[in-house]
């Protein structure tokens, strides 16, 4: 009988929260104790397996009712006898999504969670320190990132080691105790020796944003500009460069919203057609890009919020 523990070298964990027949079984395999190819096994003397129909066989109660699984993975030596209570449990995500709880996740990092704390229990009730270990910051609809944003908001209460994209635990972990004590709230700490900033949940050390060709220092939202709401996400960004340098020769009045209009709409149409009204601006375009000095038209978060790299805010002369 081959076993193994949640996640160890025997298994295969499946990182997608997809509903596959790989990640159903290897949710399985964890709540049971039992590695991957024994649970493949035991659903094979039912004739399940994962071709041609493994996911609707395992999704029908009446092809396999729970009685069936029992008596392969409680009653039989040679699957485990594993306790009707964890077999239960494993039935519970052999079956997939059902009804209302369509939205479940099935990613290993939740299931060695819910493990160890239950099913029942609610991510944003446990502990953090035990969150961060699975806090994938750039994945904002992954359930760790909405179970921290549930807890803490927008509240910089994430650390960062120096120059990386990597999170300090142990820091981050000490900062929210002192937080939950009572001690003020920072905007820098140190980690590793360097003085570092702190960051609300879902927000990473110099993310860069899309900014607005048409005004500098200023983001676009999903493409969109803030300021006067031009939808730029169809337009390349030689495009746009282009349009930047038109604005820094002052070529065009950005405060003239009907010249602007005029602007984005020969933009659609694409360099040729702002080369006939903009020449000039056309010559600097092609020298800056033999150079590599084209504007880059992107922006940190830092940026946005007004935030600097100077967290003292001293006026430093070299």
């Amino acid at each position: 009988m081959s076993t193994s523990t949640p996640f160890s070298s025997q298994s295969n964990p499946v990182t997608s929260t997809s509903d596959s027949w790989e990640s159903r079984i290897q949710t399985a395999a964890t709540f049971m104790g039992l590695s991957t190819e024994t649970v493949e096994k035991g659903l094979k003397t039912l004739g399940v397996e994962k071709e041609p129909a493994g996911l609707e066989m395992l999704s029908d109660e009446c092809i396999t009712p729970f009685g069936d699984i029992r008596a392969i993975f409680c009653d039989n030596a040679l699957f485990g006898k594993v306790p009707i209570a964890k077999v239960r449990l494993a039935m519970k995500y052999l079956r997939g999504p059902q009804g209302s709880n369509k939205t479940d996740s099935i990613d290993p990092e939740i299931v060695e969670l819910k493990t160890k704390y239950g099913i029942k229990m609610k991510m944003e009730d446990i502990d953090p320190s035990e969150l961060l270990q699975y806090y994938h910051p750039e994945q904002s609809n992954h359930p760790i990132t909405i179970a921290l944003k549930k807890k803490f908001g927008n509240k910089p209460i994430i650390v960062f080691k120096p120059d990386s994209k990597a999170v300090d635990i142990e820091e981050t972990s000490n900062y929210i105790a002192d937080l939950e004590q009572g001690f003020p709230e920072q905007e820098i700490i140190e980690s590793n020796g360097c003085l570092v900033r702190i960051y609300p949940i879902g927000q990473i050390p110099n993310q860069m944003v899309e900014e607005d060709p048409l005004f500098e220092n200023k983001p676009l939202k999903r493409g969109r500009s803030i300021i006067n709401r031009l939808n730029w996400s169809e337009i390349g960004k030689d495009v746009r460069m282009f349009c930047r340098i038109i604005v820094e020769r002052k070529e065009i009045n950005i405060e003239d919203r009907f010249a602007l209009g005029e602007l984005f709409r020969l933009a659609k149409k694409g360099i040729s057609e702002l080369q006939k009204v903009y020449p000039e601006a056309h010559l600097e375009y092609r020298e800056r890009a033999q150079k590599g000095e084209l504007p880059h038209l992107l922006i940190s978060i830092e940026e946005i919020s007004g935030k600097t790299q100077n967290p003292f805010g001293i006026n430093r002369k070299f």
